[in-house]
């Protein structure tokens, strides 16, 4: 199945001196899919590979601690509400 799925990520960057950690979603899972564009030698199962990406989705932004004024310590990542 192609689902949202519960995922950690950790962001930093290199003129702040913290790392942080971050709970989102993201899609996990296989659907089929098929190309069959200029391919006709080929049998179809040669054709098909497993995909899933999102459907609906959101960013939401984090603020990275303690990083110096000229440094913007703000970090936006996609939350998956839905996958295909």
């Amino acid at each position: 199945f192609c689902i949202p799925t519960e995922y950690t990520m950790h962001i930093e960057k290199k003129e702040c001196p913290y790392c942080l950690t971050i709970n989102t979603t993201i899609c996990a899972g296989y659907c089929m899919t098929r190309d069959v564009n200029g391919k006709l030698f080929l049998p179809k199962y040669a054709l098909s590979q497993d995909v899933c990406t999102y459907r609906d989705f959101m960013y939401m932004t984090a603020e990275i601690p303690g990083c110096p004024r000229h440094v913007t310590p703000y970090f936006s990542y996609p939350v998956a509400i839905s996958c295909k």
